[in-house]
């Protein structure tokens, strides 16, 4: 409903906070894979929504590209001020872009909140192990007061900081960054775990490990990247009290 050159200047302008001014007249065959997203963006923005709806951006993009983007989405949506509602299934994705992060599983809302929130202290079971991944303890509460609950595991019993009833079933949660392998113990040791694979992923070691006490039990860890653990290796698994995340089964 514009005329000819106001339309040819909103949609420079369009292109321009893309970071694709020079791109003016080309044709989509001469643009890459990112700039053809950008493209997208921009045809979006320029009918200035008040809300924009991003539906799996950039699932189709290489990892490389995909880091790019989310990094210029985020620099796009604070110099336009759209509300976006961002869709995806990249959990990593979904904590590096949002303000505000809601966790969905069969169409109900398992959690919402700031993503620090939702990583360090997810409210359910689907939470802790979809945002991230986790070890999951399996528990029954034995004694629960001022502010301490002692749970009853297949590792032994744990205490641990938070709010039960005696007798409830618990789920007792622990992000791989925070066990600790071999000799320099946390305060609640979970004891002796086999190494079943290690695998090196750049700035850690991703470290998968049975558990002696109960071989069902597998523990999911972070090394440092210079770390001597390998498969095979029987290492003592301990913990922080406060880093478990106390969740009703």
């Amino acid at each position: 409903g514009v005329d000819g050159a106001t339309r040819a200047a909103k949609a420079r302008d369009a292109l321009a906070l893309v970071g694709l001014a020079a791109a003016f007249d080309k044709k989509p065959h001469q643009l890459s894979g990112g700039q053809r997203q950008r493209v997208a963006l921009a045809r979006a923005l320029v009918i200035e929504p008040a809300v924009l709806l991003l539906d799996e951006p950039l699932g189709a993009l290489d990892l490389k590209l995909r880091r790019q983007m989310q990094d210029e989405l985020k620099a796009i949506q604070k110099r336009v001020g759209t509300a976006f509602v961002h869709v995806t299934h990249d959990q990593e994705e979904a904590m590096a872009l949002a303000d505000h992060c809601v966790v969905m599983n069969d169409g109900r809302i398992e959690d919402e909140g700031p993503p620090e929130r939702v990583y360090a202290r997810p409210k359910t079971r689907f939470s802790a192990t979809f945002m991230g991944e986790s070890t999951i303890l399996a528990g029954t509460v034995i004694e629960a007061r001022n502010g301490i609950v002692m749970a009853s595991t297949a590792v032994g019993p744990v205490s641990l900081p938070g709010a039960s009833t005696a007798g409830a079933t618990v789920a007792l949660a622990i992000r791989p960054e925070h066990l600790v392998l071999g000799e320099a113990k946390g305060d609640v040791p979970l004891g002796t775990a086999t190494v079943g694979d290690v695998v090196f992923q750049g700035s850690f070691k991703r470290v998968l490990a049975a558990s002696t006490l109960d071989p069902a039990l597998q523990f999911i860890a972070k090394a440092s990247a210079s770390a001597t653990v390998q498969a095979g290796d029987t290492i003592a698994i301990s913990c922080n009290a406060q880093d478990i995340i106390l969740l009703a089964d």
